[in-house]
């Protein structure tokens, strides 16, 4: 009887707690992850006009799905749902690189690069977190710069981020965990876009 009643209270918990990685998740994709928004000020406000000019180019996107950036598990690593990003991911990634060209000095300049001017373009390869007992978020981008018809950068570049352990599957923790991920791989442009300047 006793050992009918733990089987019980085990299958009971199970389905709870499986119960809780049901139902679709949102996220938000904010930029920079939140151990950085402390900066934002900073790089917004640095005098931009002394750096070089930097166009942003087309960024495609060549995931087979456009808006699923995430999975939820349950206790058993079944995945149980879909997590959907709440705004358009080529956008999200032309806005953090752009803050991050803006933090590391550059002036990032608006509309379309004249003749000979300095453009960073890529492709999104992966945008993608895999949520069981950590967060495990990580972001693929095919990077290229070029510049006076010279393609000078052309490589691929990922980058991982973690929000830490799932306690709830919370939107806000995909989110984090993908912006950090993002930050990661455009930082390792940025210094090999360094690099290739002098």
């Amino acid at each position: 009887m006793y050992r009918a009643i733990r089987i019980a209270t085990v299958l009971i918990l199970g389905s709870l707690a499986a119960g809780c990685a049901f139902g679709e998740r949102q996220a938000s994709l904010a930029y920079p992850p939140a151990t950085d928004k402390a900066l934002i000020s900073s790089a917004e406000a640095a005098p931009t006009s002394r750096g070089r000019e930097m166009y942003i180019g087309i960024f495609g996107d060549v995931r087979p799905n456009k808006m699923i950036v995430g999975n939820m598990r349950n206790t058993l690593g079944w995945k149980t749902a879909e997590v959907v990003a709440q705004r358009d991911v080529p956008g999200w990634v032309r806005e953090a690189l752009a803050y991050e060209l803006k933090a590391s000095g550059y002036q990032v300049m608006d509309g379309v690069a004249p003749e000979g001017g300095a453009t960073i373009s890529g492709e999104i390869v992966q945008v993608y977190v895999d949520s069981h007992l950590t967060y495990d978020g990580e972001v693929t981008l095919r990077m290229e710069f070029g510049k006076a018809g010279q393609s000078l950068i052309q490589r691929v570049y990922t980058g991982t981020g973690s929000a830490g352990l799932v306690v709830v599957g919370a939107g806000e923790r995909f989110s984090r965990s993908l912006s950090i991920a993002l930050q990661s791989a455009l930082r390792q442009f940025i210094a090999d876009l360094g690099q290739h300047l002098g």
